[in-house]
């Protein structure tokens, strides 16, 4: 979508009528209610939630842990699975909610459809519906990066069900036949330089003799706003200077890819890529440890390598580890370590760059505005908010709570392979940084990756690839300010 298309599509905000049915209380989007206006009365009452495949697989246990938690056993819940991946998602939602439909009641939700579905007042704002227990419970006990993902012009629009966590996993077993030591060093908790990084991939895999050494999504979609974006961030630089200006304002905020930081991340992976022969290689940089068929793989494909035992270390999210520490993969060879780092965060350029840093992922709930069952919902999301409805979730999927508290539960300690990698996960959840999350991300985004991609293919120099994205990104700025 280019800029101008973003700008007419935020220009028009759909309004619906009020609507009130069994379990729901008079609701619009012009009279939001508040917590003193909603009661929920008792009566039996079916409340539709539109999930991934992931939860509408393990639908009656997710109702029963629900029930658990203080669900009134009055309510049921109708776990509706539709399509899987944020975009696909988002455009379903899109067709739902423009048509002012009334059902799904509430949703899964990720954040990146917060400057699109709030504007036009798509999604509710929770941030009076909810309560004062639960709104104290978001700003004193959550992963506050997590929350804040779903803030916009002073209202809440999502609550976090998990939060994905990104992490470098790795074969322990053929690291330590290497000759290095994970546990000695203690790599759980403390970062490895990117550069200590490289040189044990390159010794381990020359080593095990397998055919790739680290393994990550690096095609288009991902090189500029997923890994390559964590890449630059661990090395001190960003697109906008101090991550506090990540949203804007748009227009009057710098734009900061033209710089050294950018340039010797994209020498960073053309090392990786292409070992000591390229040109824009790295002196002294171990390379040749990523394979150049990553530039077309996304989070699926790229995971493959590693599975089949191909790879010593891979990027991925927090769900994987779960499958490959299983006794059927790896067990415990399998080791997870935060992400490597470029510079300290007291050399870094700019405000929250530098150091371990991953980017945040995880999905919310968030409420249709035109439900007719508004008490019943609210019911049901603050059950699946609760702490027993996370660790149930965390048990059934590996997928982890956005409260950093829950890891050092005596029940998370209990979560097979996921119990072996605790410290990790909680020590990286604290280190995860938002991206820009506003309407002319999308496209800048795109450019990002475009330019970063051709440079990856060795179609462009670092230096035109980042002046070409900072020429872009500004013209976007522009146009939308």
């Amino acid at each position: 979508m280019g800029a101008t298309g973003v700008a007419l599509g935020l220009a028009g905000c759909s309004g619906t009528g009020n609507g009130s049915g069994d379990g729901g209380d008079s609701n619009g989007r012009g009279d939001t209610p508040t917590a003193e206006d909603i009661e929920y009365s008792g009566e039996d009452v079916t409340v539709e939630y539109s999930t991934a495949p992931l939860f509408g697989n393990i639908s009656d246990q997710l109702q029963q842990a629900a029930y658990d938690a203080g669900l009134p056993e009055s309510i049921d819940i109708n776990f509706s699975t539709t399509v899987w991946g944020a975009d696909d998602l988002q455009d379903r939602y899109n067709q739902i909610l423009s048509a002012g439909r009334s059902t799904p009641d509430f949703m899964l939700t990720n954040f990146a459809y917060t400057p699109f579905f709030a504007p036009r007042e798509w999604l509710l704002d929770l941030s009076g519906v909810l309560g004062d227990e639960k709104m104290t419970e978001l700003e004193n006990d959550y992963s506050q990066v997590m929350v804040d993902s779903m803030r916009w012009d002073g209202g809440l629009y999502g609550v976090p069900q998990f939060i994905d966590i990104p992490t470098i996993q790795y074969r322990k077993d053929l690291v330590e036949a290497a000759g290095y030591d994970p546990e000695g060093e203690n790599w759980a908790t403390e970062p490895l330089t990117w550069d200590y990084f490289a040189e044990v991939t390159k010794a381990a895999k020359e080593e095990a003799g397998t055919d790739h050494g680290y393994t990550t999504a690096m095609n288009q979609r991902n090189i500029g706003s997923i890994s390559g974006y964590e890449h630059l961030v661990t090395n001190g630089g960003n697109y906008f200077g101090d991550m506090s200006n990540q949203n804007g304002p748009i227009g009057d905020r710098s734009v900061t890819i033209d710089e050294q930081q950018t340039i010797d991340t994209l020498r960073q992976f053309r090392t990786f890529l292409y070992g000591s022969d390229d040109e824009y290689a790295i002196d002294g940089l171990d390379g040749g440890i990523t394979p150049s068929d990553a530039l077309g793989w996304d989070t699926s494909p790229s995971m493959e390598s590693f599975s089949a035992g191909e790879a010593i270390m891979h990027r991925n999210w927090s769900f994987a580890i779960a499958d490959f520490g299983s006794e059927e993969k790896f067990g415990e060879d399998l080791g997870v370590m935060p992400y490597p780092y470029g510079v300290s965060e007291s050399e870094a350029s700019y405000e929250g760059t530098g150091g371990t840093n991953a980017k945040l992922g995880g999905w919310h709930l968030s409420i249709n505005p035109n439900t007719e069952k508004l008490a019943a919902t609210v019911e049901v999301i603050k059950a699946m908010t609760s702490d027993e409805f996370y660790l149930t979730i965390f048990e059934a999927t590996g997928s982890t709570p956005p409260k950093p508290g829950l890891f050092t539960s005596d029940r998370a300690q209990e979560v097979d392979v996921m119990n072996r990698h605790l410290d990790t996960l909680q020590f990286q959840s604290e280190n995860q940084f938002a991206p820009p999350i506003n309407a002319v991300w999308d496209p800048q985004k795109s450019a990002i990756g475009q330019e970063f991609h051709a440079c990856l293919n060795q179609q462009k120099s670092p230096e035109e690839a980042v002046a070409a994205a900072q020429e872009q990104v500004e013209q976007i700025e522009e146009q939308e300010s």
